[in-house]
């Protein structure tokens, strides 16, 4: 007789939250509705990096090592796949941005590697910005598409969150990587 009253008590419970939550309009499972898909190209520009040596002596890296990298943004099939070094990102039109990408190397082992905060700025971050993190695996090889949260965003992206897919697409003239996002925004409270 007790189990049977506490079994109806936590029911009626159940009952009254679940009411309760659909009338102050919060549903128990919520799935966030994509608002907005972007898909961008970047360039990474291979000139602009820097990298901070854990061990200011070592030759290899070392987890910790930091670094920090720029590149163009562009649209949507401005930039050809290819690992050969042709796109040129000093003479290629269409440029909408620029990416900033700051990463703490070998966080984690192969194949993905350096945890990273990734910087959109369309065109800059006053306007319209986006930051996204996670793991890269970033390789001329063996590179593996990666999902990064969208953490958030200043200007038009103010509010902004979701998910990011991250494809490497080849490589330019600077040496550096290509990459094409495709952004998921789930919810923007912004302007």
């Amino acid at each position: 007789m007790k189990k049977l009253v506490l079994l109806a008590f936590a029911l009626g419970l159940v009952g009254i939250t679940s009411i309760s939550m659909h009338q102050i309009g919060v549903s128990p499972v919520v799935q966030a509705k994509t608002e907005e898909t972007l898909i961008l190209e970047v360039a990474c520009d291979g000139r602009t990096g820097a990298l901070n040596r854990v061990n200011p002596n070592a030759t290899t890296a070392a987890r910790g090592d930091v670094g920090i990298v720029n590149g163009a943004i562009y649209p949507e099939g401005t930039i050809p796949p290819g690992f050969d070094d042709a796109f040129d990102l000093d003479t290629a039109s269409g440029r909408i941005g620029t990416w900033v990408c700051l990463n703490s190397r070998l966080a984690l082992g192969p194949p993905r590697g350096s945890a990273v905060t990734y910087y959109f700025a369309l065109p800059d971050f006053e306007t319209a910005g986006l930051v996204t993190q996670g793991f890269n695996s970033h390789r001329r090889e063996g590179s593996i598409p990666v999902n990064y949260a969208l953490v958030g965003g200043t200007g038009e992206f103010g509010g902004a969150s979701g998910e990011v897919r991250e494809e490497v697409i080849g490589t330019n003239k600077t040496g550096a990587f290509n990459l094409r996002y495709v952004i998921e925004i789930k919810k923007k409270t912004g302007k």
